[in-house]
């Protein structure tokens, strides 16, 4: 004969999951019918008649209130949230430990790969807290990882927002964001707070490392990139000149003063050094304001009883370092260029100019493949160098020839690149062909160069100032004459 057994099936609870007691003693919770019947199967009673008063005793109501496919469904969609950013953050963490620029950008990939950890267990920890919350602590681990969800979402958008770029990519934070929100909004419906035995101090805690986390990428990104000073001395000067046997060709040793004396290191984009002789006659006529008014239109400097009335004659010209170089700290890429002066000409003026462009190696870098990418405008192959492409129009006249190199930017870490538009940098060598009006001789030629960065490697357009900014890009050009009479003397002093 069976015992008689009391069964009480208590009033649901806020989720609408219902206890189920035998004789004072709670065997189980559960949401449905059906799990009530598994509950007393697996406990011995399955031959309980569920519809007899003086056995089974139900507390205010025989419904269910449960929305099973509901609160699947809210489980489901906060898990999937979790994952996604655990999985952004795992490639950007891992990214960023081995391939950060800085050593504050390594550090923030371990913070990353923490907060993906954190996100991780939260995909564990949500389905048994939405489900029979047998672990204890599963709460919290959903809490956790759903403020983290939030927390990375929003410095996504943010950064995003700040880089200037609002296109395609910033709606992808933007959906990310509002999931988080959506998160936490379905978290606080479910009462999160009050399963946490100290919730003031557990927000306290999560704040705390919010703001820790905070700073240090403001710190590692923002910071240290933009505080340390680049010191790249840069300077043109004289050696002592000598004649030739035959006294016909003046040799003038010039040292280009390139290396660098900071701790930070460069990325050098394109350098140039160009030297020609102008001409010169010194004249007593005055009232040439007009011809003064021309040369300063044209970048040179005026001298009130010296004229150049022949164009200039080029006498050397190259880099004086590799496009795409790295400079470290304590290298010296400083170069030493001996220009021949013919003496047989008239006597005038020599002039040394040079320019550098570079970037800081701490805020991004180059395309390793930027030292081969040069390409040119003639034949490279052929012994005549035949002409066979025009430069973009805004840069040089039809038939100039020139070289480039081209490369894409690639920022200081991970989350920089996701949260900023591509960049490309491009240098231009130029070999400007003579024409009616040129400042210098004819057969002769006067090379330039232009560098710019902007957001297609072929267009006119480039980056602002404040767009150009986070690289630390920056141009210096120097130049530098002296009278050949001066040259002459100290040769034969």
């Amino acid at each position: 004969m069976r015992r008689q057994v009391h069964v009480v099936i208590h009033a649901p609870d806020g989720r609408g999951l219902r206890t189920v007691s035998v004789d004072g003693q709670a065997i189980g919770k559960t949401w449905s019918l059906r799990g009530l019947k598994r509950i007393l199967r697996k406990s011995g009673f399955s031959y309980i008649d569920l519809d007899n008063p003086g056995h089974v005793r139900w507390s205010e109501t025989k419904e269910w209130p449960d929305h099973a496919w509901r609160r699947h469904a809210s489980a489901i969609l906060i898990a999937l949230a979790l994952l996604a950013s655990a999985a952004l953050l795992l490639w950007v963490g891992l990214a960023d430990i081995f391939r950060a620029l800085t050593f504050g950008g390594r550090v923030m990939g371990v913070v990353f790969l923490v907060a993906a950890l954190s996100e991780i267990i939260a995909v564990m920890a949500v389905f048994d807290y939405f489900g029979k919350r047998r672990v204890r602590y599963s709460g919290e681990a959903t809490l956790i990882g759903a403020v983290t969800l939030t927390a990375t979402s929003l410095v996504f958008l943010i950064l995003q927002w700040l880089g200037g770029d609002h296109g395609t990519h910033l709606w992808r934070w933007v959906g990310l964001s509002a999931w988080s929100i959506w998160t936490l909004w379905a978290l606080s419906r479910q009462k999160i707070w009050q399963g946490i035995p100290y919730p003031k101090s557990f927000a306290l805690g999560v704040a705390l490392s919010a703001i820790i986390g905070a700073a240090s990428l403001t710190y590692s990104a923002m910071y240290v990139p933009y505080a340390a000073p680049v010191k790249v001395p840069f300077r043109i000067s004289y050696g002592k000149p000598t004649v030739n046997a035959n006294r016909t060709v003046l040799n003038l040793p010039a040292h280009i003063t390139f290396r660098n004396e900071g701790d930070v290191s460069i990325y050098v984009v394109g350098t140039l050094w160009r030297a020609k002789v102008w001409p010169s006659k010194y004249t007593e006529d005055g009232g040439r304001m007009n011809e003064w008014k021309g040369e300063l239109q044209e970048g040179y400097w005026i001298y009130g009883n010296e004229t150049f009335p022949a164009p200039s004659r080029i006498l050397g010209s190259g880099e004086f370092t590799g496009a795409g170089s790295r400079l470290d700290p304590g290298d010296d890429f400083s170069s030493d260029p001996v220009i021949p002066v013919s003496l047989k000409s008239a006597p005038g003026r020599v002039e040394i100019y040079a320019i550098v462009s570079y970037i800081r190696a701490d805020r991004c870098k180059l395309a390793n493949s930027y030292s081969q990418s040069v390409e040119y405008s003639w034949d490279a192959d052929s012994q005549s160098k035949e002409h066979i492409k025009d430069a973009p129009e805004w840069l040089a006249e039809k038939g100039d020839d020139y070289f480039r190199y081209e490369s894409r930017i690639y920022r200081s870490s991970k989350i920089m690149e996701l949260t900023s538009d591509r960049d490309y940098v491009s240098m231009w060598w130029v070999l400007p062909k003579w024409r009616e009006g040129s400042n210098f001789e004819k057969g002769g030629t006067n090379p330039y160069m232009e560098v710019h960065i902007s957001r297609d490697p072929n267009a006119e357009e480039r980056l602002n100032d404040s767009e150009q900014e986070p690289y630390g890009m920056k141009t210096v050009n120097i130049f530098k004459e002296v009278p050949i009479d001066q040259l002459l003397k100290e040769a034969e002093g």
